[in-house]
């Protein structure tokens, strides 16, 4: 997508783009639920988050890299633009390929580390070639993201490979293959995704291979701004699928697959942040470069009064209906509601705080970053042991709600301090009171009886009603916004 076109263009057609990936990824949890179990389901996940994030720790922090520097090396010469790319993708091809054959040379003791039965190691070598593929479409992505073009994430990752995984999942109920079968299907998909995302970037951008930057910044400096983005990007990304490893190393498979299924829930509510977080961070990027903390309080506030307002209708009708959509997956699958349940709360505080992560992040704050996104994970990891022990599978959604809320309070008020922006202004005010009261209403009408459906109807009808003059001013400043 161009970057002349506004903000609001750019976040629906990201949105659309992620919604889609977040329904097929609900469907690809169902389809391996209702074909292999939850059992087959546990074992495909664990295989592929294993190899998601070691792909989440190749890429070395760089693509951040790029949405940081690209803007102001093209800026200097057009010609840094290929320069960038060439040698984002010679540093993390190079180490993702290494890493992928690590991992596949020693697949056994790397089974140990998430499976109890070390046997399962064929489901973390036929995962390992996703590390390379994943790392270098991801850094092409990003490229494209760091000059205000969403169209490498609604491409390749968010209709390419649900599309695929989900066809190869139809296709599952009328060929009759392995969970294994399956998983090396899936890695197939990524390698096409990689060759689409590469000569598509190249083409589109008239890319030439170059190793010179004409800049008086240099590889080194790139790479001292990138280094520490690699435990914040993987740290991010560990957060929300290490439960899932976790469960699988000192639980039960099955109650790693009722945590996939809960998670796939409840980041589809978080979809929203995401969005915000793809359209925004140049415009983050390019008001600090400018030193214009008052845009960026602009763009903090617009985006936060967005994603309270929307997430709200999504995190209630989710929440209301808990069981109901965990029962969707199969009967074995209703233990995980109360999961879903406490990944809920940690996505409310997710939505409501907006993209502080990302203003630390893209305004010379990475350091501090990293501090918060190995203390979050570190937490989660720690209370997920914790917890399991005592209440199961809940446990682990638990572990993940505490982590997130705390987390992300800390990065608000370091935000506060750096930047001064203030979340709970008038017109946030306005919106958590009325939802407070709302909630309140649905629990009292519901305790007397009163038919779900209806509540939730009208409620919702309320809702809408009552901001309609707020939905008209934020549509107005996002249209307005480029």
């Amino acid at each position: 997508m161009s970057s002349t076109h506004s903000n609001l263009k750019k976040l629906i057609l990201v949105f659309t783009a992620k919604g889609v990936k977040g329904v097929g990824g609900l469907l690809l949890a169902w389809v391996l639920a209702k074909k292999y179990g939850a059992y087959g389901s546990g074992v495909f996940f664990i295989g592929y988050t294993f190899a998601f994030l070691c792909a989440s720790f190749a890429q070395l922090g760089i693509g951040n890299g790029c949405l940081r520097y690209i803007p102001q090396l093209r800026a200097e010469d057009e010609s840094n633009l290929s320069s960038m790319w060439t040698i984002s993708q010679l540093i993390v091809g190079a180490f993702a390929l290494l890493l992928s054959a690590m991992v596949m040379l020693f697949a056994e003791p790397a089974a140990g580390l998430v499976f109890k039965d070390v046997s399962k190691w064929a489901y973390i070598f036929c995962a390992a070639p996703i590390i390379f593929f994943w790392s270098l479409t991801r850094i092409n992505i990003m490229v494209r993201q760091s000059l205000g073009d969403m169209s490498g994430i609604t491409l390749v990752e968010n209709l390419i490979i649900p599309a695929g995984m989900l066809l190869f999942g139809g296709l599952s109920f009328v060929i009759d293959f392995s969970v294994l079968v399956f998983l090396a299907t899936v890695t197939s998909l990524y390698f096409i995704s990689f060759l689409y995302a590469f000569f598509s970037t190249r083409k589109d951008y008239n890319l030439r291979f170059s190793l010179k930057l004409r800049s008086s910044l240099r590889v080194r400096e790139i790479l001292i701004y990138s280094i520490p983005l690699l435990v914040i990007a993987f740290s991010q990304t560990s957060l929300i699928w290490i439960n899932t490893l976790i469960l699988g190393a000192v639980g039960a498979v099955v109650d790693a697959a009722l945590f996939v299924a809960a998670m796939k829930v409840a980041v589809s509510i978080s979809i929203l942040l995401y969005t915000f977080n793809s359209v925004y961070a140049p415009q983050i990027s390019s008001a600090y470069a400018r030193d214009d903390f008052d845009s960026i309080r602009s763009l903090y506030r617009d985006a936060t009064h967005a994603l309270t307002f929307c997430s709200f209708l999504l995190l209630a009708v989710v929440a209301v209906y808990a069981e109901v959509i965990m029962n969707f997956f199969g009967a074995q699958y209703d233990a995980g509601a109360a999961c879903l349940l406490w990944m809920l709360v940690g996505q409310i505080c997710n939505c409501y705080t907006g993209p502080v992560g990302y203003l630390l992040i893209l305004s010379g704050k990475s350091k501090l970053e990293v501090y918060n996104t190995v203390a979050g994970l570190v937490l989660n990891a720690g209370l997920c042991l914790l917890f399991y022990k005592t209440f199961g599978v809940s446990g682990a959604g638990l572990a993940f709600c505490l982590s997130n809320v705390l987390i992300n309070l800390l990065r608000y008020f370091q935000c506060r301090r750096f930047f001064r922006i203030n979340w709970l202004d008038r017109t946030q005010k306005y919106f958590i009171g009325m939802q407070m009261l709302l909630v309140c209403a649905f629990l009292l009408l519901n305790f007397y009886s009163v038919n779900r459906e209806l509540l939730v109807a009208v409620l919702s009808a309320v809702y809408l009603l009552l901001n309609i003059s707020n939905v008209s001013s934020l549509i107005s400043k996002l249209g307005n916004q480029h």
